[in-house]
């Protein structure tokens, strides 16, 4: 190859790796003002985890329309919890001057999704257990929906020794119930103080999901509750991590 030709082939090469690398740092920026806003509003300790979804960025230019944004707070303490909360956006329909600038509030959008997230000493709290631990009763990857199953381990208090239980979690309109079906290794003397232990109601509009919950499912450790809202208009709350209860 002569010296032209390798000029050429290198300018070739060249032109969409450059191009590559504007439109990730420019969705880096928005990724950035989209967690340091999040941050700033909700007084959060850190910047949230931000993902700004499209690929390239430069696609909304024709489509108009950003395929997802999320938001992910990490061991935050909200409503008395320490949890892990999510946001995710999906279909926003926007301007490429505003996604660009990272200013999607006032965009429609499809679907948003909150997602709250509490593992064995959050959910703990709840039960007074500080030991628990959390995990799928199967060997199957988790299922969710208005029912699941999980394997709950903890000391119940007043009691020594440790005690396993696999209990349902319904979703019934507005209520989580959480009822054991399976007591494993527990003498039959203890068998009525560990499934009330194990035994628990609430509402989930007092969850911070900013909603009723439609979905509940066990995965990672933790057990994790899910709200949905369509066709919604972003204000700036839905635009973060984490909201407060419905109620």
């Amino acid at each position: 190859m002569n010296v032209k030709a390798y000029v050429a082939a290198a300018v070739v090469l060249a032109v969409p790796a450059t191009a590559f690398v504007v439109d990730a740092a420019t969705a880096a920026k928005v990724e950035r003002h989209l967690a340091v806003q999040a941050r700033t509003q909700d007084q959060l300790p850190a910047d949230p985890d931000t993902y700004v979804g499209g690929f390239p960025f430069a696609q909304v230019l024709r489509s108009g329309e950003i395929p997802r944004v999320s938001l992910q707070a990490l061991d935050v303490d909200t409503a008395g919890l320490t949890v892990n909360s999510r946001t995710d956006i999906y279909e926003i329909t926007i301007p490429a001057n505003k996604a660009y600038a990272g200013d999607f509030v006032g965009a429609p959008a499809k679907r948003v999704d909150r997602t709250l997230s509490l593992d064995g000493v959050a959910f703990g709290e709840l039960l007074n257990m500080t030991d628990l631990d959390i995990s799928n009763p199967y060997d199957i990857s988790p299922t969710g929906g208005s029912a699941s199953e999980a394997q709950l381990t903890g000391t119940v208090p007043g009691m020594e020794e440790q005690s396993t239980v696999v209990v349902t979690l319904r979703l019934k309109g507005t209520e989580f119930i959480m009822e054991p079906i399976s007591l494993i290794d527990v003498s039959p003397d203890h068998a009525d103080t560990v499934s009330r232990a194990f035994t628990l109601s609430l509402d989930t509009r007092d969850l911070p999901i900013g909603g009723q919950a439609d979905k509940v499912e066990v995965a990672g450790g933790s057990i994790r509750f899910s709200a949905a809202k369509r066709n919604v208009t972003l204000s700036p709350a839905d635009l973060s991590p984490i909201t407060a209860p419905a109620r």
